[in-house]
């Protein structure tokens, strides 16, 4: 059975930010709804990261308790974020995870923190975008 586009989106994501020294790792969290589905870290820092994979158009599948996680602790300053790829565009699109709103009602049509073509993806400056220094170029 092929693995599904969030699963095989999780590893490629999973094996860039290795490449420049970050770690992850997968949150599967059936009791807790809302958690983010990957946990990224770099020495004592870390960032919560909610992974999306749009085929086409520009809705994107938010769960209201998604939406709850993001906003209460975004709003705390803890680093959460969406990291969307765009199946069709092949693009790669970050948010900060406050825009959960904004994801829920318009998608893709809000205007990304940062936005990257899937191939060639720049691992060193999502890292830095995800609040990391520590990271190798």
């Amino acid at each position: 059975m092929a693995a599904k586009p969030e699963t095989r989106f999780a590893a490629w994501v999973r094996e860039g930010l290795k490449t420049v020294g970050c770690e992850t790792e997968r949150i599967e969290n059936r009791v807790n709804l809302g958690i983010p589905d990957m946990l990224v870290g770099v020495g004592n820092a870390w960032a919560m990261v909610e992974l999306k994979v749009v085929p086409r158009g520009k809705k994107v599948r938010v769960r209201p308790h998604q939406v709850a996680f993001m906003v209460r602790h975004g709003s705390a300053g803890r680093p959460c974020f969406f990291l969307i790829k765009h199946e069709l565009d092949s693009v790669v699109y970050l948010y900060p995870g406050t825009d959960a709103p904004s994801l829920l009602s318009v998608g893709l049509m809000k205007t990304p923190a940062k936005a990257w073509a899937a191939r060639g993806m720049q691992w060193g400056e999502l890292a830095k975008e995800l609040g990391f220094s520590l990271v190798v170029p």
